[in-house]
């Protein structure tokens, strides 16, 4: 089964346990299915809300992840830390419809909650066949052209088949009880309009703590650390080195930036599989002086509020988390004109400027524009706490969709879709009664 041991089951055995005896109903137990447990945004932000809905709440979680990314399992202390365990189910195995049942079973979850993208349509079945009360299908990112978010060959041509959409699309709307998407532009792309009126599909905004950019600015430091003069300019980028975050682009605007002022410094954080591309590019362009690339930061909020322009020219993204902090610490946003963008903008009139994703040139324009803008930390977080995108207002939309404390889903904290108007009754799960889960008997 992968990295999950015995602790996992002796946890649940005893939760219900004190239960049972207390007549308090036992916690919900969800369990979390990624392709991988990387420190990526959609991992990291699941955390969040992970940490948040604990305090003061009845929720047991764990995470399992499908081996479709980096090896490794970067999260198992931050899951153990809160308490969950990590798991780790290849879906490449022929064993895994019996592996990943089996886990369902042992953990007797009351919600799965599947973010594979279209491998999500499998998770929702499996859950549904193990009569998991509660199946979500979260989709955190926009699949752009057809394999575009793939790099294995293989994986690109199926994810381009009209078939496997066609049949991965049918699972989600049959067997997902909910289907959540983090912006308008990434259900739309994963699940067109014509399949949304057959499920329950809502939109719930990625948050962010804005607690986190109340410290006070550590100017001075973070441009010693990184061997710059005081009076840099700081042009910053979060995301994974990868061609989706087109960091390329970053790097040849920069060096035409530079020519003119000659204070600009860019600050790349993140690592990922494009760090010796990147690295080569920045030595080809002769900006080894001027750019700094950090791997994974646990301080990311300080070194925003360090910089002075947050630059983010992304291919196509599900709903930027990145952005989204950077205008939480009162940063102009130089961006690539893309949906996601486009839906997140009006709430922030004035503070993000787009452009075509290679466009240099006009990227260049709008980062010398941005760095002559003012900077108004305490309006920019006042205005922040307004829109639908502080942390709280993301998890009282998720204890409402897990169904914790009989909480009232609040309007403005998610964007309902096109549901069907008539009342539909629950579908009959096609299951052979050979298939069919037995009642667990408790032991005495």
């Amino acid at each position: 089964m992968g990295e999950s041991g015995g602790r996992s089951s002796v946890r649940i055995s005893q939760v219900e346990a004190d239960a049972s005896q207390s007549g308090v109903p036992h916690p919900k137990k969800v369990l979390f299915v990624f392709g991988s447990l990387e420190r990526a945004g959609a991992q990291l932000r699941t955390l969040e809300v992970c940490r948040e809905l604990r305090r003061g709440q009845s929720i047991d979680f764990d995470f399992c992840c499908l081996d479709l990314g980096p090896s490794g399992n970067e999260l198992r202390e931050d899951v153990q830390r809160l308490g969950g365990a990590t798991h780790c189910v290849s879906i490449r195995s022929p064993r895994f419809v019996v592996e990943f049942s089996r886990l369902l079973r042992r953990g007797r979850y009351d919600i799965v909650h599947s973010e594979p993208q279209f491998l999500s349509g499998i998770v929702v079945w499996l859950a549904a066949l193990q009569r998991v009360p509660v199946r979500i299908v979260a989709i955190h990112n926009s699949i752009g052209e057809a394999g575009q978010t793939a790099s294995n060959p293989i994986v690109r041509s199926v994810l381009s088949s009209r078939v496997f959409m066609w049949a991965m699309r049918s699972l989600m709307s049959r067997y997902a009880s909910s289907i959540v998407a983090v912006s308008r532009s990434a259900l739309d792309s994963v699940l067109p309009s014509r399949w949304q009126s057959a499920c329950d599909c809502k939109v719930i905004y990625n948050g962010t703590d804005i607690a986190a950019f109340r410290q006070p600015e550590d100017l001075l430091g973070v441009r010693e650390e990184f061997g710059w003069p005081a009076d840099s300019q700081i042009v910053v980028n979060v995301g994974r080195l990868s061609a989706q975050k087109n960091q390329r682009v970053i790097l040849e605007a920069i060096r035409l930036v530079h020519e003119e002022d000659s204070t600009v410094r860019l600050l790349l954080v993140g690592g990922g599989k494009l760090d010796r591309e990147i690295g080569d590019l920045i030595d080809s362009l002769k900006l080894r002086h001027v750019c700094a690339v950090t791997n994974n930061r646990a301080d990311v909020p300080r070194l925003l509020l360090a910089s002075n322009v947050f630059f983010f020219p992304s291919l196509w993204e599900g709903l930027p988390g990145a952005p989204i902090e950077a205008l939480a610490a009162g940063l102009p946003i130089v961006a690539s004109d893309i949906p996601p963008i486009r839906e997140i903008a009006p709430y922030f009139p004035g503070s993000i400027l787009i452009a075509s994703p290679d466009d240099v040139g006009k990227h260049v324009e709008h980062v010398r524009l941005a760095l002559q803008m003012p900077k108004d930390r305490a309006g920019a977080q006042k205005r922040f706490a307004e829109t639908p995108f502080p942390l709280r207002k993301a998890v009282d939309a998720y204890r409402s969709l897990y169904g914790m404390d009989g909480f009232d889903e609040p309007a403005e904290y998610t964007v309902r879709t096109r549901m069907r108007s008539r009342s539909v009754p629950p579908r009959r799960l096609d299951v052979p009664p050979t298939m069919r889960r037995r009642p667990h008997r408790r032991r005495p």
